[in-house]
Formats: C-alpha cells, sequence, structure tokens
C-alpha cells in the first residue's frame, strides 16, 4: 500500500463573502473644520459616526483617540463638546436630505429604469417600471372586492344560485341552458 499525502483543506466552512463597497467613500485627509472649530480628530469621529454607521465608541476608535470609550463619552456630551454635537446634527440632516426618499426621486428613478430597459429590449421591466409610475401618480387604483358568501353551494339548487348572483351583481348574468349530467 502506498501512502497518499493528504492535503489540509484549506477551504473549510462558507466561502467568505466580498466586501462591500462603502456607500460613501471615506476621505483621505480630515481637516479642521474652522466654522463649528473642531480639530482632526474631532472632524474624524463625526465623519465615522455619521457616515460609517458605528457605535460612538467604535468612531472615537476609528478617529484614532487612545481610550474610545472615554472620548466618545466626552465628544457625545453637549454641554462640553457643543460644537461636536452640533457638526453630527448637521451632517446627519445633510445625509437625511441627500438620500430622502420623495415621490419626485422615485418617478425620475422609475422613469429612467423604465428608459434602460426599453432600450436594452427588457420590455417586461419597462412596462413594470411604468407600471409602478403610473401607481404612484394615482393613475391606477387597486380596487379589490370581498363578497362574503356564507352560504354553501352543496345546499343551494340550481335556481337559488341563480337568483343569489342576480342579486349580488343585479341582473341576469346567466347566458346558457342547465343541463343534469
Amino acid at each position: 500500500m502506498t501512502e497518499e499525502k493528504k492535503t489540509p483543506n484549506k477551504h473549510k466552512g462558507r466561502p467568505k463573502k466580498a466586501p462591500m463597497k462603502p456607500l460613501v467613500e471615506r476621505p483621505t485627509a480630515f481637516e479642521e473644520n474652522e466654522e463649528l472649530q473642531l480639530t482632526e480628530m474631532q472632524n474624524q469621529f463625526v465623519w465615522h459616526y455619521v457616515n460609517d454607521s458605528c457605535t460612538q465608541t467604535e468612531a472615537a476608535r476609528r478617529a484614532g483617540f487612545e481610550f474610545p470609550a472615554h472620548a466618545a463619552t466626552r465628544l457625545m456630551n453637549a454641554r462640553k463638546n457643543p460644537n461636536v454635537t452640533k457638526a453630527i446634527m448637521l451632517q446627519k440632516a445633510e445625509l437625511a436630505h441627500k438620500f430622502a426618499i420623495t415621490p419626485e426621486k422615485t418617478a425620475k428613478m422609475l422613469w429612467q429604469i423604465s428608459e434602460e430597459a426599453y432600450n436594452k429590449g427588457q420590455f417586461n421591466a419597462s412596462v413594470s417600471a411604468i407600471r409602478e409610475l403610473n401607481e404612484l401618480a394615482g393613475l391606477k387604483v387597486k380596487k379589490t372586492e370581498n363578497l362574503n358568501i356564507t352560504a354553501t353551494l352543496d345546499n343551494m339548487s340550481h335556481k337559488d344560485i341563480e337568483d343569489r348572483l342576480k342579486q349580488i351583481f343585479g341582473g341576469d348574468i346567466v347566458d346558457a341552458e342547465f343541463k343534469y349530467v
């Protein structure tokens, strides 16, 4: 018998996902904010806290503070650092305005999707985008009607069913002859 060399399995478990591309590009250098009188590290803290969706401690760690938990608590104190909290509020408001979902933005985006899909020959996607656009504009109304019929058909005769349908729909709806089979 020959012994085969066993190569260790390098890939155990699930394959790792590719890292996600950040929504906002990280600045290459942070500068002092003269308007709010923030230092470079305070400016980094504000940017990481608002744009990286991390905790205040993690934002302080990424900004380079030696004791991040203590620094984060101190920076978030509006009495001790009112300019930092003001900068955070201003940047959050700017992001909310930038990424706000409004009917106008949605309509513009749906129209672009429809045009691109049509140009690529993807007519189903184009029609779906136009359908959504019409619904957004109020041109299409989704209407459902629930007829709560409690009677069972097994206990009703043909005449009873026909009379009940005439009552519900308001008129003669049967245009065929009935035959027992």
